[in-house]
Order: C-alpha cells, then sequence, then structure tokens
C-alpha cells in the first residue's frame, strides 16, 4: 500500500527548497541581471523621448530646453525631494499623463504623444498595447530610479 505523504511535509520541502535556492547565490544573480537589462531599456526610451528637454544626464539641461515655458526638472533628484524614497508613482502618473506638468502639454497629447500614455479601451490578450505602454513606462521608471542622487 502507497504511503500517503501530508500536506505540512511537501510544504515543508517546498519552503526548504526555496530558502537552499535564494542562499545559493544564484537566483539574486539572475534577478539582478534582469534588472539590469530592464533600466537599460528604460535608459534608451529615456534617450529617446525624454532627453531633448531633460538631457542625456536627466539634470534639465537638454537642447530644448530654451524653448521651454519652464525649466525641465531634474530628474536625478526625485528621491531626494521626495524624503528620500523614489515617488514611483506620482512620477508614472505624470508620464501616463494623469497628473499634468504644464511643460509636458495637455493630458490628453503629453509632449511624447501616445508612447507612454495608456489607452481608454480595454483590450485583451499578451499583445495588447496597453500592456506594452505599461512596460515601457515600467523600465522608464526604473531606469529613473537607477539614476537618483542621494
Amino acid at each position: 500500500m502507497p504511503r500517503i505523504i501530508s500536506r505540512k511535509v511537501v510544504f515543508f520541502f517546498c519552503i526548504a527548497g526555496w530558502a537552499i535556492v535564494l542562499s545559493s547565490g544564484s537566483f539574486p544573480t539572475v534577478v539582478w541581471a534582469q534588472k539590469a537589462e530592464i533600466v537599460q531599456g528604460g535608459r534608451e526610451l529615456f534617450v529617446q523621448h525624454c532627453a531633448a528637454c531633460h538631457g542625456t544626464n536627466a539634470q534639465g539641461t537638454g537642447p530644448l530646453t530654451s524653448h521651454l515655458l519652464g525649466h525641465p526638472a531634474n530628474l536625478t533628484q526625485l528621491s531626494e525631494r521626495n524624503g528620500g524614497t523614489f515617488p514611483f508613482w506620482r512620477v508614472y502618473r505624470v508620464i501616463d499623463g494623469r497628473e499634468a506638468i504644464a511643460q509636458h502639454g495637455p493630458r490628453e497629447m503629453p509632449a511624447w504623444g501616445n508612447w507612454f500614455q495608456i489607452p481608454e479601451d480595454e483590450g485583451h490578450g499578451p499583445g495588447d498595447w496597453r500592456d506594452q505602454v505599461r512596460g515601457r513606462l515600467w523600465q522608464l521608471l526604473m531606469y529613473l530610479e537607477s539614476i537618483q542622487e542621494s
């Protein structure tokens, strides 16, 4: 007659297995490699869509600065201006157009068009435009968080 293993025993071995994986050092290496790739993708998006105003160093010194109504923000100081914590969701809302910034233009048409604006209509499936926009936003935010000065 086969022995039945209790749920507690299975749960214990699952937890023990994860503890071994996490303590081995291989799991964090994969995570950091993926984070570096995400940050690099965000940097590329920044250079393509934001550097003209904010500068390649993100300090508000882009070549179009003299043509703007106001001076672009120094994006390397966002955490410092927020008590040492990167204001992820506020920056997300500014970039996707939900929180207005005069220099970005009206919320219906931010300076970068719909590249970072989540469309109103509901789409479904893995190729959905909304998911693609969220992915770009996440990459850009991970990059901005990575360049914060202390």
